[in-house]
């Protein structure tokens, strides 16, 4: 398993909006931590989908493939700390976009082709067949021993300086974003419970 991916917005961020924020919701209990809260839910979940997205601009695999290595742990009142989680074992290279699709075995022999990055083409990869949706690579010039071929794991292309830097950016702008928003929204909530 890989190393895993971490992004972490936490009230530390954006200090000035935030006393703000904070001055606003004085009044009401618990308001701040609701709002600073849904905010980072909101940034936490648009920084998944940046990661998905900026993956998937550069490599051939699914976007449902790559969202499912990606969590969530969500802020709460208690915890002003919103976290997107990467994690995985490196992917089966059947994963990523692969050339022929059904078994090369026995009379239906090809070459396999694998792209993995979405610049450039698909590269021959050699002493490999598929056979029931694998890709296998011989380990030596017998038929046997064989192994399943893997191309990266989420994490290690997650942890890219460019993807990383652009999912930090989506969710501290979704973050500046949603904070004003949802300060209003505690204070209409609160306003609405006390009328009545």
């Amino acid at each position: 398993m890989s190393k895993p991916f971490e992004v972490i917005i936490s009230d530390g961020q954006s200090a000035l909006q935030l006393k703000r924020v904070a001055q606003a919701l004085r009044g009401i209990p618990k308001g701040y931590e609701k709002a600073v809260s849904r905010a980072m839910n909101r940034a936490a979940t648009a920084g998944r989908a940046a990661a998905v997205a900026t993956i998937r601009n550069e490599y051939t695999l699914k976007a449902s493939t790559i969202r499912r290595h990606f969590t969530i742990e969500k802020a709460s009142v208690g915890s002003l700390e919103a976290l997107v989680i990467g994690k995985g074992a490196m992917l089966p290279l059947v994963q990523y976009k692969t050339r022929p699709k059904t078994d090369t075995t026995g009379n239906a022999r090809k070459p396999v082709r694998v792209q993995v990055k979405r610049r450039g083409g698909a590269k021959r990869l050699g002493n490999s067949f598929v056979f029931k949706g694998k890709i296998l690579q011989r380990l030596g010039t017998k038929s046997l021993p064989v192994k399943e071929a893997y191309g990266p794991a989420i994490p290690l292309i997650a942890s890219n300086d460019e993807i990383s830097g652009n999912v930090r950016n989506v969710m501290q702008e979704t973050f500046v974003e949603r904070i004003d928003h949802e300060a209003a929204y505690a204070i209409n909530e609160f306003i609405k419970k006390k009328r009545g």
